[in-house]
């Protein structure tokens, strides 16, 4: 084949080091068995996944303080899964939603942090007025949801 007669256009440019795993999931340092159904066994989803355990994030550190100095930690994990091929993120523990807008802003793929971010979805499929009776019966936990999203900046959080 001449030089002339060949087609650039068909030439592949750009890409990632990996291919084929679209969803990334952020683990806590856990030792209980991850049995299938599980999102952290990978023998649960019908197509491959890249996994990433945050160094420290203990369940115990996550829950219990909140998740207090490990920001930095998910970030950069976040940004490693992103790295290595991931389309999307998300955990396996929804206290993490905490930091949602967080790690959203942080990597360039959609992150769902937890489950509980579905409710707005399946709220706007109910009957108006089931939305009504369910508010009124919600309202006193997202008023406590929203004091514990103002907490104080976690000293070891980068700015950016």
């Amino acid at each position: 084949m001449s030089e002339a007669s060949f087609d650039k256009s068909r030439i592949a440019h750009g890409g990632k080091g990996l291919y084929g795993s679209r969803v990334g999931i952020l683990m806590l340092e856990t030792k209980f068995p991850r049995i299938p159904g599980d999102m952290g066994n990978g023998n649960t989803w019908p197509f491959p996944v890249l996994y990433k355990v945050v160094p420290g994030a203990t369940p115990d550190r996550v829950v219990r303080h909140k998740s207090a100095g490990l920001i930095n930690a998910f970030l950069d994990a976040a940004a490693e899964l992103v790295q290595l091929g991931a389309d999307g993120i998300t955990t396996t523990c929804g206290f993490l939603s905490l930091y949602q807008r967080e790690l959203a802003s942080h990597v360039a793929v959609p992150v769902a942090a937890s489950s509980l971010m579905q409710i707005p979805l399946v709220e706007r499929t109910l009957p108006q007025a089931g939305r009504r009776a369910d508010r009124q019966r919600r309202e006193p936990y997202a008023r406590a949801h929203d004091r514990r999203r103002r907490r104080p900046e976690d000293p070891g959080r980068r700015h950016r």
